[in-house]
């Protein structure tokens, strides 16, 4: 049992009400603003920085006011943890050396694709090369790096390199932030594994962390991406920085936003540390290569599985909503009558037009805001893989800009959908099973902070753009 500290007087409603009329107010009044900052070519770059920021304040007040009890945040964590995420930003996109590095490891990753391309010829022969209508056959060209990626970080597992860069950057942010160790060690180790593997690298202490210890674990998994995934999207077109850059920025956004939502109100017995074991699951490289290229296997599999039902599904449903109109036409309705609905009604549409307001306060375009929009709503609903592939669709049509395709990167890589929280029930469950009941209340608190951090880090990349 896990004692608890002393009760904190709970947190007044009128609080929250003028968190919540606060948002309005500021949302507001950077949508009226807007077209005194309208140029013949957009919106003022400036302007769009200014959107930026007050997103930033909008998406965490937001969390503020969902607070189980602000009372209890302990300012050190938060921050700490702003400013962290803020200097690793600026560190990225304008400290030569450090920004030269991520560039470095950027082209490492591009040339991980490029080198399962040749394993992909061997096997696949011309196939791997066939371009489709989205720019190459998915099976033959998208899936192989997963493989190769996954292999190979087992290797690295496997040699220690991996604990080592994780031990360095939890120990920075256990240091800043004051977070117990356990938790900070799962969400460093999200930088470079999945949301269900690196809750392993703390397994012993799973069945035993407080509540928010546990939302911190789940929450960082959904607001990053695994180090197979980076591969698989750099493949699809997206800027290897930006990837990188996002999912170190989401250590620490993922961490304050935990402990902005549900603070920590019991002792965490990791608190001051937590020692790191480095498990010999192989005999050796070789056999460490081949579980990878096993396991790589099975998650591209998983993947491809997933593209075809969601799509699927999402291609049902447009068919469905997109065939009423014309069954009221032909029933007798007046065309009048139903000048409201649009003819090109589809889920995409109807995203577009629920997030427009999100993606302009990640300070995209508003002319660009729906293209944006669309893709949030496709990650939040399906998953991040169909909102990329719709990604490099438009930018190849010339429907979005650079900077918007940049900005969707920063809020794309992340595995903050529906699907994650049945995977992580299942995933996380396994190694905690007498947490079961903890985990599936948390599951949606989960989904909210990864899905948010991911705003914030693009909105953070907006204003340093």
């Amino acid at each position: 049992m896990i004692p608890h500290s002393p009760a904190v007087a709970p947190m007044p409603f009128s609080w929250r009400l003028g968190i919540g009329l606060g948002i309005v107010a500021l949302a507001s009044a950077v949508f009226v603003a807007r077209p005194s900052f309208a140029t013949e070519t957009g919106t003022d770059p400036k302007f769009l920085k200014v959107q930026a920021a007050a997103g930033i304040l909008c998406f965490f007040s937001l969390c503020a006011m969902l607070s189980k009890n602000l009372r209890a945040v302990r300012l050190r964590t938060i921050v700490g943890g702003i400013l962290l995420q803020f200097v690793l930003a600026m560190a990225i996109t304008h400290v030569g050396i450090v920004k030269q590095g991520f560039q470095a490891v950027g082209k490492a990753f591009t040339v991980m694709v490029e080198c399962s391309d040749q394993g992909a010829e061997f096997v696949f022969g011309s196939l791997s090369k066939v371009n489709g209508p989205s720019g190459f056959v998915f099976a033959f060209k998208a899936l192989p790096p997963i493989i190769f990626v996954s292999s190979l970080f087992t290797v690295l597992y496997y040699l220690g390199v991996l604990q080592l860069l994780v031990k360095l950057f939890s120990r920075t942010m256990e240091v800043i932030m004051g977070t117990s160790g356990a938790e900070t060690l799962s969400v460093a180790a999200n930088v470079f594994m999945g949301q269900t593997e690196a809750p392993l690298i703390v397994k012993p202490f799973v069945p035993r962390m407080t509540r928010s210890e546990l939302l911190a674990l789940m929450g960082s998994g959904m607001a990053h991406i695994s180090g197979g995934m980076m591969a698989v999207y750099i493949s699809y077109g997206a800027d290897p920085v930006a990837i990188l850059s996002t999912c170190v920025m989401a250590c620490p956004c993922s961490l304050y936003l935990t402990k902005l939502l549900l603070p920590e109100t019991e002792h965490p017995e990791t608190m001051g540390g937590a020692k790191i074991e480095v498990p010999r699951e192989h005999a050796n490289v070789i056999a460490a290569a081949a579980a990878g290229v096993k396991d790589g296997l099975m998650l591209a599999l998983n993947v491809a599985a997933m593209l075809i039902g969601f799509l699927a599904f999402i291609a049902l449903f447009d068919a469905m909503i997109g065939g009423v109109k014309p069954q009221l036409l032909k029933a007798g309705v007046a065309p009048e009558n139903l000048a409201w609905v649009s003819d090109d009604l589809s889920l995409t549409y109807i995203f577009g037009k629920l997030f427009y307001p999100v993606a302009y306060l990640m300070g995209v375009d508003s002319t660009e805001c729906t293209k944006v929009g669309k893709l949030l709503g496709l990650k939040l609903a399906a998953n991040e893989h169909v909102a990329y592939l719709e990604l490099k669709k438009m930018f190849a049509a010339g429907e979005i800009t650079e900077r918007s395709k940049v900005l969707s990167v920063y809020a794309l890589s992340g595995f903050a959908n529906f699907a994650s929280v049945g995977i992580q029930l299942g995933g996380i469950g396994a190694i905690a099973e007498g947490r079961k009941a903890d985990l599936a209340m948390l599951g949606m608190r989960a989904l909210f902070i990864g899905f948010l951090t991911t705003l914030i880090n693009a909105s953070v990349a907006a204003i340093i753009w």
